[in-house]
């Protein structure tokens, strides 16, 4: 498959400005306070990433200011280059194009389209999804974006366990086919050896290795790996469980290594997910 020209491209996953939401929440929303700590934290690592991607956070105790509105907040008070996460579960077809087409007014450098996890019962929410598939999405955003004239670039998620078997390297090539640029993966590469080697032998073998970007996910101690792997359904290593044993500090010295090997062995870029703590992106990139 063609590889778009590019150097080692880093795209740093943050969090949106959130805000307590629901029934026993009555007091004043600092929403300007929320914002300022939301840019500030952006500011500390502006020079590190390449493209600061705005996840969409579902947590049904939480509101949450817009992706796109975020990602044009820190273009506008950093000048750097950023990103929403639009999830094809919150809108119906019309509104999902509209949002497309307000990230492509602001100028802004990407977006990543997403499928999004189903809300629970509890949450009292409704999962739109107004589409039959994620590629349908990204084909309709794609059509949108060369009618507008733009250049913005499209993200699109990919499963890296589903690309051992035939119809996961389709589905990979698929929304790569329906206009995506490069696939950000799930689940983390957790070490620099058995499940790095494990990641780029997928990524070889499926002639994708030119346009999938590899995530490096900061744990922080065994209990954080054990409710990451409840909450996400991952499968990790009993080496990072044992890393675990000797600390945080020795769980960020292997993230460390991967991002090296990432740029060793000439990947596209890294995909690193800060989890709301935009700091942790110095420990790892600095």
């Amino acid at each position: 498959m063609d590889t778009p020209s590019l150097e080692f491209l880093s795209v740093i996953e943050v969090f949106p400005p959130l805000f307590p939401f629901g029934s026993s929440e009555k007091g004043h929303i600092d929403l300007e306070g929320g914002i300022e700590q939301f840019v500030e934290g952006v500011r500390e690592i502006r020079d590190l990433g390449d493209v600061f991607l705005v996840a969409d956070v579902k947590n049904p105790g939480l509101a949450k200011l817009s992706t796109v509105e975020a990602s044009f907040l820190l273009q506008q008070r950093l000048q750097v280059k950023a990103a929403p996460v639009i999830v094809v579960r919150d809108m119906n077809r019309l509104q999902f194009l509209s949002m497309v087409l307000t990230a492509i007014s602001l100028d802004l450098d990407s977006m990543m389209i997403a499928w999004g996890d189903d809300y629970p019962a509890s949450a009292r929410a409704a999962n739109v999804r107004d589409f039959t598939s994620l590629r349908e999405a990204i084909i309709q955003a794609s059509e949108l974006i060369g009618r507008a004239g733009s250049s913005i670039r499209l993200f699109a998620p990919v499963d890296l366990n589903g690309l051992a078997t035939p119809r996961g390297v389709d589905l990979a090539k698929h929304r790569l086919g329906a206009g995506a640029d490069f696939l950000l993966a799930q689940p983390p590469t957790t070490d620099s050896g058995r499940t790095f080697g494990h990641h780029a032998s997928l990524l070889e073998g499926s002639d994708l290795k030119g346009r999938v970007l590899l995530n490096v996910f900061p744990f922080r101690n065994e209990k954080d790996i054990k409710d990451c792997e409840r909450y996400f359904g991952w499968r990790l290593p009993k080496s990072l469980h044992q890393a675990a044993g000797s600390g945080e500090a020795s769980l960020i010295k292997e993230e460390k290594k991967v991002i090296r090997r990432l740029r060793a062995e000439k990947f596209p870029g890294v995909y690193l997910t800060t989890r709301g703590t935009p700091a942790v992106a110095g420990q790892l990139l600095s």
